[in-house]
């Protein structure tokens, strides 16, 4: 049986229809959304369901393991669920394409939804000046291909040919599932319409870590309480870090004060995270704006390396293996994250960050694929180890693809393979090391704790840190977030550099 604080309790069994649960950093939140979302599913009378939303799988995964454990399996069925925000995105335009309120280019109402176009001709890397196709609705509620100018590098189609031939054969990413609602939600009637699928089917919604959300997710969260379902929002405007990705803490704000009935807010301040001297003091006082200095010190002294970006961390010393080089943008980074996700699982027990992503870059067959890439990857990390030099092993990884029955990745120019070169000397020297520690970012780390943590801040970060933080800047929720994964001891890592390339 799970015993509750009173504030928990408080907040579990609130009989307010709309509900604002304000967590601190291990007061928790899961545990608070599992007990809601029981307590909401065994009102009786009502035979809609009880919905549990959270913004990536792994969130959601964790959420219904919770419910299933304190209140069994039973909780979990139809039409009771808990899914992503993607997910319900899908199932409601699948909803408005069923009903003919909108129309896919070749009437299809089943459709095929992947997590984006990696794996479709046309997917490349886009610059600052090119342009980029996005799904949306013209103005008859037909989905059609519509481009804008790029403003900063991301993937994407640029072209009009190809994205058409994917929307035509009724396959859609998820981005472009969210443009398109984002174009319907300005239709009144289909604003209309959805308010009246969410209140037949649904009667109460869990949001937890409600300030990962964007404009979408929290408009579709005001529909169902403008619609009379049961709201209740969990989360920490501290730790709002995916702005980079979309997520816009401001709209929770709106979301909070728009309504026609008021949210009650329930906080939850007690953390159960912390111990010893250090820590629990030390987030009192981040959350009081008040500045402070952490201690330095060396990597070999905590249990976890965390930096905003992927870069950091390999500077961060040498005992820290990062579990990614960077994000996969091409194939040889592909190639490279495989690689080190040999080394990953070998020396932590976990695969690199990324390896799905170059899976599918690379088109490789998934059922097979964890076999041959050991066999051949593994001797390439031998070698590594064993000094061979660093042109060389590249050479025979790009080889090592090509095995494996895709096109060998290209010869990259002096510039880059000078880069990937460093990356894998740096890895080299890890890897002939007894002991190593794991390097995350921060993103990856959120909701996660170690015993002790190390951080590594750009010379920003630093100062802000003594001035004081501010959960109203975005830099400031990525600083807090790093210091509070600890329960023991926190301090600055050497490698405090000036970077700022978002490189997650």
């Amino acid at each position: 049986m799970v015993q509750l604080t009173n504030a928990q309790a408080l907040a579990a069994a609130a009989t307010d229809r709309l509900v604002n649960v304000i967590s601190a950093p291990g007061s928790g939140k899961t545990t608070i959304a599992a007990e809601r979302y029981g307590y909401l599913r065994y009102q009786p009378g009502d035979l809609r369901g009880v919905v549990g939303l959270t913004f990536n799988r792994a969130a959601a995964a964790e959420l219904r393991h919770r419910i299933e454990l304190r209140w069994g399996s039973k909780c979990i069925t139809t039409p009771h669920h808990v899914v992503t925000f993607d997910q319900l995105h899908v199932d409601l335009l699948t909803f408005l394409l069923r009903e003919e309120r909108i129309t896919w280019p070749n009437k299809t109402t089943k459709l095929d939804v992947c997590d984006d176009y990696r794996a479709y001709t046309g997917f490349r890397f886009l610059t600052d000046g090119d342009c980029k196709r996005f799904a949306c609705l013209d103005n008859n509620n037909c989905v059609v291909s519509r481009r804008r100018k790029v403003t900063k590098p991301e993937a994407g189609i640029s072209k009009f040919a190809d994205h058409q031939t994917i929307l035509d054969a009724g396959t859609v990413s998820h981005e472009d599932v969210r443009s398109i609602l984002h174009s319907a939600m300005q239709v009144d009637e289909l604003k209309e319409v959805t308010v009246n699928w969410l209140s037949e089917n649904y009667r109460a919604l869990v949001v937890d870590e409600v300030y990962d959300g964007n404009t979408l997710d929290l408009h579709i969260v005001y529909l169902a309480a403008e619609g009379g379902l049961s709201i209740t929002l969990v989360g920490d405007p501290w730790q709002a870090l995916y702005r980079w990705r979309g997520a816009e803490p401001e709209a929770v704000k709106r979301l909070l004060h728009n309504t026609s009935d008021p949210f009650i807010e329930y906080e939850q301040p007690e953390s159960f995270r912390y111990t010893g001297d250090q820590m629990p003091q030390l987030a009192a006082t981040l959350r009081a704006r008040i500045g402070i200095t952490l201690p330095d010190i060396d990597s070999s002294e905590v249990d976890v390396a965390l930096a905003r970006n992927w870069t950091q961390l390999w500077t961060a010393g040498n005992n820290v293996l990062p579990l990614a080089f960077r994000t996969v943008n091409n194939a040889t980074d592909a190639a490279m994250n495989l690689f080190l996700d040999v080394a990953t699982r070998t020396r932590l027990g976990t695969t690199s960050y990324g390896r799905e992503a170059a899976i599918t870059k690379l088109g490789l067959d998934r059922e097979n694929f964890q076999k041959e890439q050991d066999e051949l990857f593994a001797p390439l990390v031998a070698s590594l180890i064993a000094a061979k030099d660093e042109a060389e092993v590249l050479e025979d990884l790009l080889e090592a693809v090509k095995s494996l029955g895709v096109r060998k990745p290209r010869r990259p120019d002096k510039r880059k393979e000078s880069d990937f070169r460093m990356q894998l000397s740096r890895l080299a020297e890890r890897l002939r090391l007894p002991s190593l520690i794991p390097g995350l970012t921060v993103f990856q780390a959120k909701g996660r704790e170690w015993e002790r943590v190390g951080v590594v801040l750009s010379q920003d970060q630093v100062d802000a840190l003594k001035s004081g933080l501010d959960e109203h800047e975005e830099e400031d929720c990525i600083t807090y977030v790093a210091i509070t994964r600890a329960r023991r001891f926190c301090g600055l890592l050497s490698g405090t550099t000036d970077l700022s390339t978002l490189d997650i």
